[in-house]
């Protein structure tokens, strides 16, 4: 994959309708029974996201967090085309997140006054994947992160590398950007990349 060809745009509003053409029409081509997904997993408790299964509804909701700002991310284009995406934002904007920790008593440990960018999933068009496309995603949000004033990016790739769906990206991309094991959770593992 050549590195000019490849677009990254931060998600926003105005690009809703090609976030939607991605997952409407390309992202789940050889998973049909992820095509209900619209990326709400990280946005939702476990309680709604496990009950919450109507494509319509979730298509809808997603919509109205791009609109808000509230689902953030990044879009990989190739000649106009979307074939792949980031979802990234605040640790704290994640209710999935934030719930399993205090279930299972994880303390992330970093200071108060420290913002954490977290990563939550990529998603690649079937037919880019394996050609670097998450390792540049991934590389925008580092750069973007240390713009922002962030302290660490932070990750939760399964601790089962055999797994078939690494939708939270592997532990190898990871450590190719710098990113080292913080925590084993059991299921997932954290990683973490100092910024700055």
């Amino acid at each position: 994959m050549e590195e000019k060809k490849i677009v990254i745009r931060p998600l926003s509003p105005e690009l809703c309708g090609d976030w939607l053409w991605f997952f409407d029409k390309t992202a789940f081509q050889d998973h049909e029974d992820w095509a209900f997904c619209y990326c709400l997993e990280g946005h939702l408790d476990r309680e709604t996201q496990e009950k919450w299964t109507d494509p319509k509804e979730r298509r809808q909701k997603a919509v109205e967090l791009i609109k808000e700002g509230e689902m953030q991310g990044y879009l990989a284009y190739l000649e106009d085309k979307v074939v792949g995406w980031c979802n990234v934002n605040n640790r704290e904007n994640y209710r999935y997140l934030t719930e399993m920790f205090r279930e299972i008593g994880y303390q992330p440990g970093e200071a108060d006054d420290e913002k954490v960018k977290a990563v939550f999933c990529f998603l690649i068009a079937p037919d880019y994947r394996g050609k670097g496309i998450a390792q540049h995603l991934l590389e925008r949000v580092c750069e973007d992160a240390a713009r922002e004033g962030y302290a660490c990016v932070e990750a939760y790739p399964f601790a089962d590398e055999k797994f078939e769906f690494q939708y939270h990206g592997t532990s190898n991309m990871y450590e190719r950007s710098g990113f080292a094991q913080t925590a084993d959770l059991k299921y997932v593992k954290v990683m973490r990349k100092r910024l700055g």
